[in-house]
């Protein structure tokens, strides 16, 4: 799954974790893209973190009404 994060305020700091993942917390550059593997989307969820001057904010979002198709 490719995701781009958009932030506010534009220089805050992200972080960006696949919760059950095999990777921890990944920071994100001035791009804020991310490319996340999801091999089970009733397990995984994904976990954005932005910090911006020692105020940081966390959401995690599921992925329960994801629909995983091969081709």
């Amino acid at each position: 799954m490719a995701l781009k994060i958009e932030a506010e305020p534009a220089e805050a700091e992200t972080v960006v974790e696949l919760v059950g993942g095999t990777k921890g917390p990944v920071a994100l550059d001035d791009d804020m893209n991310i490319v996340l593997l999801i091999k089970n989307k009733d397990t995984q969820s994904i976990k954005v973190t932005t910090t911006h001057n020692e105020e940081s904010i966390t959401k995690t979002y599921g992925l329960s009404g994801l629909t995983l198709e091969t081709e």
